[in-house]
């Protein structure tokens, strides 16, 4: 009883111990957020290609502190556009004004291509912020071939399975690598059907490669193969080099017209800025460890986000009009 009345004392002795401290947290500046993207030698049409505006804020700031437009965080009077650079003389060859959008609140401007190898800067201006800009080169469309196609499945075909997917098809593809620069990749295969209804799906493969089996994807350290529906890879393993991946396809389950195969070039800013923010979501999920904080790489001056840009090359297999070479530039 001595013990429990000792041990009740000491507690009221700690308690009216206490003291309130108050801790100045530091401020930061709120700065222009971009998010941009780019695909060469495809015009701006607000769905693939835009530029979103929108301000950063205290990580316990409240939400009024967003800069809104329609109820929507993001910022519709900035000042923006896009200048194709000479690399030599770093000079402006033209400049693309970008106009806010209502429909898709982004800015665009549906003159503007993107072409390979061309190098672009995007400037930002709204009063009361920092100015902003950023610079990039448009990366060149892949070069490969696809060949000993096997058809393991159907196309049309949609068995009753308690699975929702099925084999479709087995083949190699060989990319050839543009030489003295880093090359980053994205491998996607899609099932389409045409009609009153049009419907995409993307199809799920497997690659037993070493070049894919880097951070940006998720596979199972155990395993030595990668499966999923977006395969990054770079050129470290064969830079310059001619590189076969040998692919095996599965489709969800239902009835489809064609499949094709696309592969995407990244430009070095964008494969960071999506290798970081991948990172940091599977932190976010992180509910039993501790992890160190992940900075989302950023090419923006001044400011955060990113203005990246990709180059697509697609291959179409239509079997009922190419039975035997179904294989067309999509």
């Amino acid at each position: 009883m001595k013990k429990l009345l000792l041990l009740n004392i000491l507690c009221l002795f700690f308690i009216s111990c206490e003291k309130a401290l108050d801790i100045e947290l530091p401020t930061i500046q709120s700065k222009l957020v971009i998010n941009s993207y780019m695909i060469a030698d495809k015009y701006w049409d607000n769905k693939s290609q835009f530029l979103l505006v929108s301000n950063s804020v205290d990580g316990l700031a409240s939400l009024n502190e967003y800069i809104y437009t329609d109820s929507i965080p993001v910022i519709s009077t900035a000042e923006a556009s896009i200048n194709k650079i000479d690399d030599t003389s770093n000079n402006i060859i033209e400049t693309y004004s970008l106009e806010f959008d209502s429909n898709c609140y982004c800015y665009t401007n549906p003159n503007f291509t993107p072409k390979q190898n061309d190098t672009y800067q995007l400037d930002v201006n709204l009063e009361g912020f920092t100015p902003i800009s950023a610079k990039e080169t448009i990366p060149s469309k892949p070069e490969y071939i696809i060949s000993n196609l096997v058809m393991t499945g159907s196309l049309d075909g949609n068995l009753s399975s308690s699975s929702n997917w099925e084999d479709l098809c087995e083949f190699s593809i060989t990319i050839q690598d543009q030489p003295n620069q880093a090359n980053y990749y994205r491998l996607k295969i899609y099932v389409e059907i045409d009609g009153i209804n049009p419907q995409t799906s993307s199809c799920k493969y497997t690659v037993q490669d070493p070049a894919f089996l880097i951070p940006i994807n998720r596979y199972q350290a155990s395993d030595n193969y990668y499966t999923g529906k977006n395969g990054y890879f770079s050129d470290d393993l064969f830079d310059g080099e001619e590189k076969t991946f040998f692919v095996e396809v599965e489709k969800p389950q239902g009835v489809w017209s064609h499949f094709y195969v696309a592969i995407e070039s990244y430009s070095e800013n964008l494969y960071r800025f999506n290798l970081t923010r991948k990172e940091q979501k599977r932190d976010s999920n992180n509910m039993l460890f501790n992890s160190e904080p992940i900075f989302i790489e950023s090419n923006i001056a001044e400011g955060y986000g990113i203005f990246g840009a990709r180059a697509i090359s697609r291959k179409a297999y239509l079997p009922l009009f190419f039975p035997t070479n179904g294989w067309v530039d999509y």
